[in-house]
Order: C-alpha cells, then structure tokens, then sequence
C-alpha cells in the first residue's frame, strides 16, 4: 500500500494532534504528500508538508485521500454546557466546512476516514459499563454518545464521497496523548484501583491506528464504521497490575469513585465508565493488529520512551 502512496497527496485534518502527528511522521518518512490543516499557524521546511489554515486553499491542489482527525481534546477542561458545545462544534462544524470545500472545489478523493470515538455507544445506566459491542450496537442518550452521533452522521451525510468512519479506542504512544497522565500515579507508586477498578480499557497502539487508516484506505468494502480498538478485553485494574510490572512500582492507594465525581462532574466518565469494543469488522476484512495485548504495546511504549 505505501508503495502506491509515493507522491500521493493526502489532506490530514486535526494534523498538529497527537495522532495527527503520529500519522504525518509516518507519511513523510515514505515520502507521501502532506496537506496539514490547524487552527492555529504553522510553517514548515518540510518539502512534502504544506500546512493551512483554511480549506480555501483546496483550491489549488489535488488530493488523493483525507483522513479527517479534527476536533478539541475531550480531556481536556471541566464538561461544562460551554465546554460541551465546543467539543461538539470542533468536529461536527470542521467536518462540515471540509465536506463543502470538496464540493466546491470538486474534489472526490479515493477515500475519505474520518474519526469518531467508541464513546460512541455510551454506557448502560444500570451497570456503569456495556459488554461485546461492535460496530452494529446502538448509541446512547448521553454527551459523548450524542456527539460522536453528530460528529459521524455529518461526514457520512455526503454519498457522494466514499467515507470510512472510524470509532477509536484510547490511543496509546509515545510522545503525547493521554497515556502519560494515566502512568503517572503508577510511576510515583501512588494510585491504583480507580473506582471498581472493574470498568473496560478499550485501548489501541497508535501504530495500529495508523495502519487501520491505510488498510481503511484501500478496502473495497462497501461497510463504513470500523471500530479502531485492540482485540483485547480488559479492565482498569488489570491495567494498572500490567503497567506497574513494567514500571516495577507496587502502587497502593484506592481512588474511591466519589471522589472523581467531585473533581470531574460528568467528565468522570471517561475513567469510571466504558465500554467493551470489539474491532469486528477490521477482523473480518483480514486485518492484522501489530499490539494485540496490552503488555507488548505498553512494554515498547514505555520502554522506547526510556531510551
């Protein structure tokens, strides 16, 4: 596949991201075009890299592909009613702008993965957590489930071009994203069970992410939504008994669930709530993960971030 990328342009949206960025290094390095949209400036010395700031400049360029990553931190600030709209409005209106601009441009790129989250299926109310889901099960009446509703039905409301959605895990790597905020407390021998402790992490290596997109790429599949997780099934606890083997720490302390409600609200659901999410339909397309526990991945990650 990446020797039929070579010289192929693709439009990376949410590009200066923690996997925006995991996924143009990759790009470069096989020497892919690189159009990077961000809200916020940017140049680069790159030959291969253009950065914009306005889908205007669409006009002059071709594209082959577009993986469309756009959209404010979820973890990031307290899920205020502002907050929300904002999170909502970074992917449902950038979405949006980028379908318009392919039209207006007429553009009609090989294909077109745009992302989505497995919040996607939201949590049953009377256990906390859902098991076995996989791209066929339904969503839920609450925020992330709700956004992750409006972020996918804008990109897939544009039949005219061929789009892939993909509903991601918690994405694990080197350099950035939530990983090392999760590590941190096992690092320092502090925290261990969270809650329960029995919640689902359903995670992915972002090595994987990136070899989903350029499988998503070329599939000839006429299915749309791929759940872009690990094929493992685990809980926050074991979690936490993996990574401290690895990090030989023995952390000790309870956080009692209470206590993340109190200093998260609603947004302690990302760490006490979850879902467990099977990659069903990359499975059956023959795609083959690299990190499909979560020893091995968290093992390189680490252990490549202390070299």
């Amino acid at each position: 596949m990446l020797s039929d990328l070579k010289n192929k342009n693709i439009l990376v949206t949410g590009a200066s991201g923690f996997i925006g960025t995991h996924f143009i290094e990759y790009l470069l390095a096989h020497q892919v075009n690189v159009i990077a949209y961000s809200r916020q400036k940017r140049t680069s010395k790159h030959a291969r890299l253009q950065w914009i700031q306005d889908f205007t400049a669409l006009a002059q360029l071709q594209l082959d592909f577009v993986v469309n990553l756009a959209g404010e931190s979820i973890g990031e600030g307290r899920w205020t009613d502002v907050r929300k709209q904002k999170l909502i409005q970074s992917r449902v209106r950038t979405t949006q702008q980028l379908y318009q601009a392919l039209s207006q441009y007429d553009l009609r790129p090989q294909c077109i993965v745009s992302g989505s989250a497995i919040g996607y299926y939201g949590i049953d109310p009377q256990q906390k957590w859902l098991n076995d889901c996989d791209e066929s099960s339904v969503p839920q009446a609450i925020f992330m489930s709700e956004m992750c509703q409006q972020w996918e039905a804008e990109a897939l409301r544009h039949t005219e071009q061929n789009t892939k959605i993909m509903r991601l895990g918690v994405v694990f790597g080197q350099g950035g994203g939530i990983l090392p905020q999760m590590l941190l407390p096992i690092k320092i021998g502090l925290i261990g069970r969270i809650g329960s402790g029995r919640q689902p992490m359903t995670w992915v290596h972002v090595d994987d992410v990136i070899q989903a997109i350029l499988f998503l790429f070329q599939s000839q599949s006429t299915h749309t939504v791929y759940n872009v997780v690990a094929p493992d099934h685990i809980d926050q606890m074991q979690f936490v008994r993996v990574a401290a083997k690895i990090l030989k720490r023995k952390p000790f302390l309870p956080l009692p669930s209470i206590v993340m409600r109190m200093l998260m609200g609603e947004q302690a659901q990302l760490v006490l709530n979850g879902q467990y999410v099977q990659p069903k339909a990359l499975l059956a397309e023959g795609f083959d993960f690299q990190y499909t526990d979560l020893q091995s991945a968290l093992r390189q990650i680490i252990q490549h971030s202390t070299n």
